[in-house]
């Protein structure tokens, strides 16, 4: 079999059917549960064989640095018949399965926001399960990535309008010159030219976000031990515990943060992701920040979310607050 262009199938918008020749219907909001997909199959056995457990070993790996395991995805499965059913054609995750003699030589297609917005489809016609495989194999980091940005979307599109906080919104521009979608609920604590923490905190929870910046040197600002050191003396000196003499700072005994370069809403960026804990106290949690530079204004910029939630689910969390971090845009 020839090796596939992923290239061409991500870039180039095709015209993609169901399994069972589905016309597109008037675009609506998209539904499903979040970090969920859903996966349509000839059969059940496909789900249940090397199909299934080559795509749960992709989508439910573990969200990175939880304090306990918890999977990125979820998965639901169901027979091609039933994506002819409204319920199932909204749904903002699909991945389809046509495993069919007759085709000649595997191909993967992808459709953005084709029965409901936002969505994404992916679909990979394969003439047996070996060459589906060998596909899946190829496509599965580039399928896992789209999923991702669905759900970012998905949530950025319900805060941009009636959620938005605008009086959030207006402060950002005013002090930094940039946006980020930040829903109602959340309320400024500090927020000056260099650095801001906003919060929203319920009886459940802490969602918080942290925007600090400096001066750019040179890319040994990008440098992981550098990025730490900054987060650090921030929340040391502005992220208080509730004990006196407690303070936030990076937890890295047992689990080490990862560091990543990537492209961030076009940009050149690192993203940092770890846990942090409370010096003197008995508090902890995940976060994650991105660190780029304002080109205009000569800035290295860091916004970074954290959360405090001891009894909940955090990846659900998590995807809300790298959600908003991803809205950011330069005004």
């Amino acid at each position: 079999m020839k090796k596939i262009n992923l290239i061409t199938i991500l870039i180039i918008t095709i015209s993609l059917i169901s399994c069972n020749e589905i016309t597109t219907a008037t675009k609506r909001a998209s539904t499903g549960g979040i970090n969920e997909i859903l996966v349509v199959t000839n059969k059940v056995e496909q789900w249940k064989g090397e199909i299934g457990d080559s795509l749960r070993s992709n989508f439910t790996r573990n969200m990175p640095l939880l304090p306990i395991p918890e999977p990125q995805f979820k998965m639901v499965n169901i027979h091609e018949a039933s994506i002819t059913k409204e319920l199932f054609k909204k749904h903002h995750n699909i991945f389809i399965v046509n495993i069919d003699s007759e085709i000649k030589e595997a191909f993967i297609e992808t459709k953005k926001n084709l029965w409901s917005e936002p969505q994404m489809i992916i679909k990979i016609n394969a003439p047996s399960i070996h060459e589906f495989l060998i596909s899946f194999e190829e496509l599965k980091e580039n399928a896992f990535d789209l999923f991702v940005g669905i759900e970012r979307e998905r949530i950025n599109t319900s805060y941009s309008s009636k959620f938005k906080n605008m009086n959030i919104s207006n402060q950002l521009k005013k002090h930094f010159r940039f946006d980020m979608d930040i829903p109602k609920g959340y309320s400024v604590v500090k927020i000056d030219s260099t650095k801001a923490w906003i919060r929203k905190e319920t009886a459940a929870n802490s969602m918080d976000i942290l925007i600090f910046s400096s001066p750019y040197n040179s890319t040994n600002d990008f440098n992981y031990i550098n990025i730490k050191r900054r987060r650090n003396n921030i929340t040391r000196t502005y992220i208080p515990g509730s004990l006196p003499g407690s303070y936030q700072i990076i937890s890295d005994k047992y689990l080490t943060p990862i560091s990543k370069e990537i492209s961030f809403n076009d940009m050149f960026a690192v993203e940092f992701r770890g846990l942090w804990r409370v010096e003197n106290d008995f508090m902890g949690g995940p976060f994650i920040s991105y660190t780029f530079v304002d080109e205009k204004r000569k800035k290295l910029i860091t916004i970074d979310g954290f959360m405090y939630a001891p009894k909940q689910k955090k990846a659900p969390l998590m995807r809300e607050l790298e959600a908003i971090l991803w809205s950011f845009e330069f005004k």
